[in-house]
């Protein structure tokens, strides 16, 4: 992205910036309205029945980090449910 970037505009390097951090929490008796990030491209959501907050990350402040893998890990056939990887799952191209 580095070499196309300063083809972009102002208000699109600030839109592609780090921001703040949403979390949305299912709320079925407040229906609100939520904005279009593309409103030329997308409909704003009606009806819709989340409530947004500003979420602060956690950081790993007095904590380390131990890299690598946990011993017992499942991978690649062996592993857990979740999403399904190109080499186990049988498929073709036409």
């Amino acid at each position: 992205m580095k070499s196309r970037e300063h083809r972009l505009t102002p208000e699109e390097r600030r839109r592609n910036g780090f921001g703040t951090s949403t979390k949305f929490i299912f709320s079925p008796g407040e229906s609100t309205v939520y904005p279009s990030s593309l409103p030329d491209f997308f409909p704003p959501i009606y009806r819709c029945t989340c409530k947004m907050e500003s979420f602060d990350l956690p950081t790993l402040d007095g904590l380390h980090l131990v890299p690598g893998l946990c011993e017992g890990v499942c991978l690649g056939a062996k592993a857990l449910a979740g999403f399904p990887l190109w080499y186990i799952t049988p498929h073709s191209t036409t």
